[in-house]
Order: C-alpha cells, then structure tokens, then sequence
C-alpha cells in the first residue's frame, strides 16, 4: 500500500512541476537605461598650473543589466551590473566621471497568474569602480570601494517571453574616491525570459 502511495505521489509530483514551471521563467535577463545622482570628485583650476578637488553631486547616467535565476515563484538570485557616466565641468576645467558596479543578491518577487504585473524587492552586495579624469590633459584618479543597493521596482509582463521593467529604484551607498555615493539609482528597460 505504501509503496503505491509513494510511486503515486511521486507520478503527481514529475507531472505537476513542469507545469509550475512553465508560467516562472527560470531566468530573467534586464538591460535598460540607469540614473543616479551621485557625489563625485571634480577638479578645478585653483591657478594656471595648479588643480584642486572637491566633491560634489551629479547626474550619472549609463546602462544596467542583470541575471536573476528563479528558484521558485517568490525567490531568486540576481547578479547586477552597471556603468555611469558623467561630463561635469567646473569653472572651465572639463572632468570624465565613469562609475561601474558588480552586485550580487536575493530577490524576492510577488507573482499572480491573473496579473501581468510583478512587484519585487531586492539587496544587492558588490564592489564599485569609480574614476576620474581632467580632459584633455590633467590629474586623475580611480578607486575601488564596497558597493550595496536595497529596493525594489514592478515588471509588466509583455508577450510571452518579454515584459518590461516600467522602473526600479534603489537606494545606492559606495564610497569611492571618498565621496560618499548615498544616493537614488533609477532604471528602466526590457526583459526577456528563458526557460519558459
């Protein structure tokens, strides 16, 4: 009796997960545009040979894209990946700002079969890679710093295989360069599903 309870359970059980799995994609790839006001170094001239620094706030703007694997309707792993970029010019003297960040965390999403949209939260733990440069010739630095971003956005299921990440926005702390990168990071893009 036991063992046909069990080979029952187990012919429910190989028949019913590829059934689960077919409406929870086994990977989600985002590519999108990403914002994010930030404090950066600039460099001025304080003489005619002479540069001086001081930190002050930006508008970064570049890329994102990030990997999330489903393990199960609610709960994923992401990794994330960006880059910022900036052209600020202070008093005359033109800087470069370029800012990269590697992340890697848990998400966790709110899925409904009678919605096309899908809420989620997540935190990511990384590095930042921050540098700058005085164009065309003049001082520059780069530094390394610890890197982690907590929030979340809403996805909006497209077709079948696509849907759209109408935003996301995280809180971003970094702390390269020694100016403190305490701030806002808002993206937007496209996804697409695999595994399906």
């Amino acid at each position: 009796m036991n063992r046909k309870l069990t080979q029952a359970l187990l012919m429910i059980f190989l028949f019913a997960a590829p059934s689960l799995a077919q409406d929870i994609p086994a990977w989600e790839v985002f590519g999108g545009y990403s914002f994010q006001r930030s404090n950066v170094r600039k460099y001025f001239r304080a003489t005619p040979t002479l540069f001086r620094s001081r930190n002050e706030g930006t508008n970064l703007q570049g890329w994102e894209v990030s990997v999330t694997e489903n393990i199960n309707r609610w709960f994923g792993g992401t990794l994330d990946i960006s880059g910022r970029y900036a052209r600020p010019d202070v008093s005359g003297t033109a800087n470069r700002d370029r800012m990269y960040s590697l992340m890697y965390g848990p998400r966790f999403s709110l899925r409904r079969t009678s919605s096309s949209f899908t809420p989620f939260a997540h935190v990511l733990l990384g590095a930042a890679h921050m540098d700058i440069k005085v164009t065309p010739a003049g001082p520059s630095a780069s530094d390394y710093s610890f890197a982690m971003a907590a929030g979340g956005g809403l996805d909006m299921k497209f077709r079948n295989k696509t849907a759209i990440r109408v935003f996301q926005a995280d809180y971003f702390r970094a702390n390269a360069l020694g100016a403190n990168h305490n701030n806002i990071r808002l993206s937007a893009g496209v996804i697409l599903y695999l595994g399906l």
